[in-house]
């Protein structure tokens, strides 16, 4: 018996549903487009808000104490895998899109659009009340020491939020953060099919022209043809599609912003656990690090301390209230690679290391200053933050993020020519509507 295919036909399919997917889809339908959006993650609120349901929504290795992917080096990489993408699993931190970094690599971003985004993506200032004690100690020890820190934006609805809560990053209970879910709902509303659990494996292309694309999921096999066909999947996935689509040299490169933290105990009091994240922060731009104040949720920490500095973890477990962290990320040079079987893997250059270095001393004297024991300070292992840069624009896309064959698309951070070098969900989703807009025409 042959296995069931669903054919669908589309104005535009789109494959992942992360912020790009989510938008263009949202943005699309609204002008009466027949959109079909594929994600291969899963949509629900199982568990979320907790340990376990990061879990459920990240792609899976088999390491100890975090089952989550890694690169062949052992650094963790974060990626999303749920209907939302990152914008479920991040830490809700916005940064307007660097117009001038666009702007060397020919693409022009107007201020309308990221107004726009800014207003649909509820980017706001947190409130004084949402910044705890711990947290302006760290201000603090920051302005003491001349580094510039200053309330950070967030993509959340202060008013549904409440200002001791630690777990933006585990998904939020509330549905204060915005998260591309939103978008989603919205092109469902305006007539957009939205299908979970499908995972695209290439693109149809028939003489030098996309026309849909190959899909598997729970109930068999998809095809869905479509006039244009747009990759929203990743850094990493994005790669893949194309690489199963005879681009072969998709994932030649693989940026983005490793992330760690660094922590102390304070002598006295608390520390900034049990805080609002994110609230206070610097863009060291001549550096390319953002460094802000944060501290893990308590299991997290946990988790990421043992893994890190077992001996030494042991024996401090039980001082998670006074620990004072201060967390950076660092734009790397881009040196990587995407493979077709999933691995990844990402080395880093001297330069990327002289930043790591400057980046951790710099956390260090903020946590100090702050009251924290010096001989007692602990630095995390990297985290891969903001997966990019494998399918990058000048190289496999255009300014319009067009590939080489006509009317196949790329939207995601998979685009971004440099390291993001800040939190990205703003400019996906500016790339995006930006994308909208050109298609309208096509289509």
């Amino acid at each position: 018996m042959s296995e069931k295919v669903n054919r669908l036909e589309a104005d535009v399919v789109i494959a992942g549903g992360g912020p790009a997917g989510c938008t263009i889809a949202k943005e699309l339908s609204k002008k009466g487009k027949k959109v079909v959006l594929l994600e291969k993650g899963g949509d629900d609120n199982r568990y979320i808000g907790n340990g376990i349901g990061v879990l459920l929504r990240l792609e899976k290795g088999f390491h100890i104490p975090f089952p989550i992917k890694r690169t062949l080096e052992g650094d963790t990489v974060i990626l999303a895998k749920c209907l939302g993408g990152g914008t479920l699993l991040y830490a809700g931190s916005a940064f307007d899109p660097d117009v001038e970094y666009w702007k060397r690599h020919g693409i022009d971003i107007g201020q309308d659009l990221i107004d726009e985004a800014r207003e649909e993506c509820w980017v706001n200032l947190p409130p004084d009340d949402f910044i705890g004690p711990g947290t302006r100690r760290v201000w603090e020890a920051a302005g003491d020491l001349g580094l510039p820190f200053e309330k950070l934006h967030r993509h959340i609805d202060f008013s549904k939020c409440r200002p001791a809560c630690e777990y933006c990053t585990n998904g939020c209970r509330k549905d204060a953060k915005w998260t591309a879910r939103e978008f989603a709902k919205e092109a469902v509303a305006n007539g957009a099919t939205v299908i979970t659990h499908a995972r695209v494996v290439d693109v149809i292309i028939e003489d030098g022209v996309a026309g849909g694309v190959r899909a598997v999921g729970k109930d068999g096999r998809y095809e869905v043809k479509a006039k244009v066909v747009v990759c929203s999947a990743g850094g990493m996935h994005t790669a893949q599609i194309l690489q199963r689509s005879g681009f072969s040299e998709a994932g030649s490169w693989f940026s983005g912003d490793p992330t760690f933290f660094t922590f102390g105990f304070v002598k006295e009091g608390r520390g900034n656990t049990g805080e609002h994240n994110m609230t206070i922060g610097w863009h060291d731009e001549e550096n390319s690090i953002v460094f802000c104040s944060m501290n893990s949720p308590m299991l997290a920490w946990h988790m990421q301390f043992l893994q890190d500095e077992p001996l030494k973890a042991i024996p401090r477990l039980n001082r998670f209230r006074r620990a004072m962290g201060v967390f950076s990320k660092v734009s790397d040079e881009g040196v990587g690679r995407v493979f077709p079987d999933g691995r990844l893997s990402k080395t880093f250059t001297p330069r990327d290391r002289q930043r790591f270095d400057y980046a951790r001393d710099t956390n260090k004297r903020i946590i100090v200053k702050a009251g924290c024991d010096p001989d007692d300070v602990h630095q995390s292992g990297f985290i891969m933050g903001h997966p990019s840069g494998s399918v990058k624009v000048g190289q496999l896309v255009d300014t319009n993020l067009e590939t080489r064959v006509k009317n196949l698309y790329c939207c995601d951070t998979s685009v971004f020519p440099e390291a993001p070098g800040r939190p990205p969900a703003l400019t996906v989703v500016v790339l995006a509507k930006r994308l909208a807009r050109r298609l309208e025409a096509v289509v």
